[in-house]
């Protein structure tokens, strides 16, 4: 049995640097790892580590996204496909000692994606090169639709439980999506911006914080209303939902935009589409999941988004839809920023989904006991 001097981390014996802390081990050549590369794995295990606590559980989250995605270019049937589609029905819901906690490799998001993108293409060709106006509507729907939608998509295939049939995933997606949007129109009335904002279009931090967490609020009382109506139990279902009413959200307010883009009509559709990725449909899965934390077996109750365990993820998912809408840059670029931004999105996320997969492996114990 061999532990890292620096951390305590259980390592192999064979090991030259700890997978925890990153630091170099007894015996190995410190130029084998640079000392940024060590430093941001540090941050990373040190701020999963600390997130994860909030989970109910312990330890850097790690994740292995070339084993996560290794399904993506392989040759997929239609039988495989369809199976992944009926799930969640009585007759296709696994028994728990039948549920995997191991990491999903979800592939059929990508075929969605590209199903769309070659869609978006077609509907461009014929607007550019035929003038064709009808099309317009239809690659607004696509372009807005396409990356939350698949995403969507994504989150349904990562629930290890599949317990949740695509039919009421398609039914949060709409009606969540549309009712979360009535909500934040509601809450906006009590909300103020400031005149920089009105006459200037310019978003100051007070502003981007009021419009993240109004947005971020009334996505969470529709996703509520939803994990209390489907009497789900656990965090990978919760995430589930709020991806759906988070991608409905996130399809319909992008639609708008490209409808009221006037020429800049393809390339709104372009940087909202790719940007969709880690913006409201993250958002929302994060806050989805963060309920199941707090509300595990019990009936849901609006005291429970108080619990201390739900406000640090909600008010991670505000700060960062926040930053998303400041009109600010990092280094000069707005992507960059928008790109580091959807990369926290998302470890936040598969810190979730680490702790949704770990209560897999604590319902089986209970099970046994």
């Amino acid at each position: 049995m061999k532990y890292c001097p620096h951390c305590g981390s259980q390592v192999r014996e064979t090991a030259k640097f700890c997978p925890s802390c990153g630091q170099v081990l007894n015996g190995a050549s410190p130029t084998q790892s640079t000392p940024d590369s060590n430093q941001i794995r540090g941050i990373y295990d040190s701020a999963t580590a600390k997130l994860n606590h909030y989970t109910g559980e312990e330890g850097a989250v790690k994740v292995n996204i070339g084993d996560l995605f290794s399904e993506v270019f392989k040759h997929h049937t239609k039988d495989e496909a369809n199976a992944i589609f009926i799930a969640g029905t009585k007759t296709t819901t696994p028994a728990l000692a039948d549920v995997s906690d191991e990491w999903a490799k979800p592939w059929l998001f990508s075929r969605i994606l590209l199903g769309f993108l070659l869609a978006f293409a077609v509907l461009l060709y014929m607007v550019d090169s035929f003038n064709n106006n009808n099309a317009i509507p239809g690659l607004i729907m696509v372009g807005a639709f396409a990356v939350p939608f698949s995403g969507l998509v994504f989150f349904f295939e990562a629930n290890a439980f599949k317990d949740i049939s695509l039919f009421e995933v398609v039914k949060v997606f709409f009606i969540g999506g549309i009712f979360s949007m009535v909500v934040t129109l509601f809450l906006y009335q009590f909300v103020t911006f400031s005149a920089a904002s009105q006459i200037l279009d310019v978003l100051t931090l007070k502003d981007s914080l009021a419009i993240g967490l109004v947005e971020e609020l009334g996505k969470v009382l529709i996703v509520s209303y939803f994990i209390s109506q489907l009497n789900v139990r656990h965090i990978l279902d919760g995430i589930l939902i709020g991806a759906a009413v988070g991608a409905g959200f996130a399809s319909f307010e992008t639609a708008g935009y490209i409808y009221n883009a006037g020429n800049d009509l393809f390339s709104v559709a372009i940087i909202r589409g790719w940007s969709a990725i880690g913006g409201h449909l993250v958002w929302a899965a994060i806050a989805g999941g963060a309920i199941m934390i707090v509300k595990r077996n019990q009936p849901f109750k609006f005291s429970q988004l108080l619990d201390t365990r739900f406000l640090v993820f909600f008010v991670l998912a505000v700060l960062m839809h926040a930053a998303w809408d400041w009109d600010v840059t990092i280094l000069g670029s707005y992507y960059l920023k928008l790109i580091l931004l959807i990369i926290l999105a998302w470890i936040v996320v598969f810190v979730l989904m680490s702790a949704g997969l770990k209560e897999i492996s604590h319902l089986k114990q209970q099970a046994h006991s």
